[in-house]
């Protein structure tokens, strides 16, 4: 049975239009299926794979032409200084798919050497990462297009009268094989390049700005902005709603618990899902995962009130909202994204490396991911109906989330590169400079204060305690609304 649509106005979002959700088993199926294709647009293999699928059109094109050409005799005329005759074709055709087979060996070698390389350095989750270089693929199938082209045409050519060689199809073998060797140079130097700390750091922020905008779009107005710093929005509001929502006086005593049947990590959510349940069957529903998170067989996934016995047929339901896997990805996972840079500044600092620069470049991309995540609406975890009744709490990840994972392990590994402390210190006041509301900056100012007792532990010059504490002055009276000094 089809259930009703329903109708939701999520709390504190600052005058956000209301939207309608997903009903049925289409919300679900839609969370599962953009999660599949969000997988596979990031493999390695989908692009060269499409190219090279390109090469086979390319050669039945190709070959057509030339045979409609040859019937013509127009094939002298337009192309004089392509060899003519079928072993002139052939040998050239085998010399560009032979060296092609060569180059497609050498960049898989390259490759693996490169991959093997940053993941020694800066941590095997960035694997992914790497492997999504869209660049680095291009060059891959550009290499199995001009293969597999040369390799049809070949395999074409007893198609062709003795004594009237393919003239299109083999010129344009030679413009791939030409172009492949271009392509094999730029190749080299691009994996080169891209194993450098700093390339790294940018192919990991990219990702990590690329989830900011796709899981919080709605970035505030100028005038939203300004209206956030005259008058900050209250962590319990900030939208049309005079009182925080808050679940039954009873819930927490009645609610009955849906328990998860398998492990794995919290791929995906499909939050339409979970209020089309809540409003058909008049429930409210209090998630107690968010995507990153790891269940294991027998957890909680969620807490539904009232509690009935026949709730119990409920708990399937609620369990195919959620995509389990064996890792964490980047679909609805943020902090997973500030995690693989936060991974790089501890590989950084750690004794065998002692490299505080590249931590430091680290710091400064995890701030401008902070300051952009601050002028962006991030929702609210009330679900409420037309009606303002709430139905569902969802985990969120929060502003104060994504400060404590980006700078938590960083301040704890720095006590050999105090520098790099220094730096937290000036980014955290960077970010608390554009940041529009009062608790953001409650927050920024927090973990301001432990990187500076972090810092007084362990620095012993006078004069280097006192640049500390002076950059800490700086964040505090940015904090707290006043021009710094």
């Amino acid at each position: 049975m089809r259930c009703e649509q329903a109708r939701f106005v999520p709390a504190w979002t600052f005058g956000l239009p209301q939207g309608y959700v997903h009903t049925g088993r289409t919300a679900t199926m839609l969370t599962r299926i953009t999660n599949f294709l969000y997988k596979l647009l990031d493999s390695f293999w989908l692009l060269p794979t499409a190219m090279a699928a390109s090469g086979v059109l390319f050669a039945y094109v190709f070959i057509s032409l030339d045979t409609l050409i040859a019937d013509m005799g127009l094939g002298p005329l337009l192309f004089p200084l392509v060899a003519e005759g079928m072993e002139g074709a052939r040998a050239t055709l085998a010399a560009v798919s032979s060296s092609m087979v060569t180059v497609v060996s050498v960049t898989f070698s390259v490759t693996m050497v490169a991959l093997t390389l940053a993941t020694s350095q800066f941590g095997p989750r960035l694997l992914g990462t790497i492997l999504r270089d869209r660049k680095s693929q291009a060059c891959l199938g550009a290499f199995l297009l001009t293969y597999l082209y040369n390799l049809l045409v070949l395999h074409s050519l007893d198609a062709f009268e003795p004594e009237k060689g393919p003239r299109i199809a083999v010129a344009m073998g030679l413009v791939l094989g030409v172009a492949s060797f271009f392509v094999l140079i730029y190749f080299i130097q691009h994996v080169a390049l891209s194993i450098k700390a700093d390339q790294v750091i940018a192919l990991v922020y990219n990702d990590l700005r690329e989830n900011i905008q796709r899981l919080y779009p709605r970035e505030f107005t100028l005038e939203e902005l300004h209206q956030a710093r005259k008058k900050p929005a209250k962590p319990a509001s900030g939208g049309p709603w005079d009182a925080e929502p808050a679940l039954p006086k009873n819930f927490v005593d009645q609610a009955y618990v849906v328990r998860s049947r398998t492990s794995g990590y919290v791929q995906a959510l499909s939050i339409d899902w979970i209020l089309n349940l809540a409003q058909t069957r008049n429930l409210v529903i209090q998630m107690l995962v968010r995507p990153g998170d790891f269940l294991m067989a027998g957890g909680r996934i969620a807490l539904v009130w009232p509690y009935e016995k026949h709730y119990e047929a409920l708990e399937d339901k609620l369990r195919g909202a959620l995509v389990l896997g064996s890792d964490r990805t980047l679909y609805q996972d943020l902090e997973f994204a500030i995690l693989q840079l936060v991974e790089v500044a501890l590989r950084a600092l750690s004794p065998g490396i002692n490299d505080p620069h590249t931590a430091i470049v680290c710091v400064d991309r995890l701030g401008v991911a902070l300051a952009e995540l601050a002028r962006r609406n991030m929702g609210s975890p009330w679900r409420i109906n037309e009606e303002g009744r709430v139905r569902v709490k969802l985990k969120t990840f929060t502003f104060e989330g994504a400060v404590d994972a980006s700078f938590h392990k960083i301040r704890q590994a720095m006590g050999t590169s105090p520098t790099v402390g220094i730096r937290m210190l000036e980014v955290l006041g960077a970010v608390a400079d554009v940041a529009p509301r009062e608790e953001q900056r409650a927050v920024l100012l927090e973990q301001g204060r432990m990187v500076l007792g972090e810092l007084e532990r362990v620095l012993h010059e006078e004069n280097d305690i006192a640049d500390a504490r002076k950059r800490f002055d700086t964040l505090r009276r940015t904090a707290q609304g006043f021009p710094p000094v």
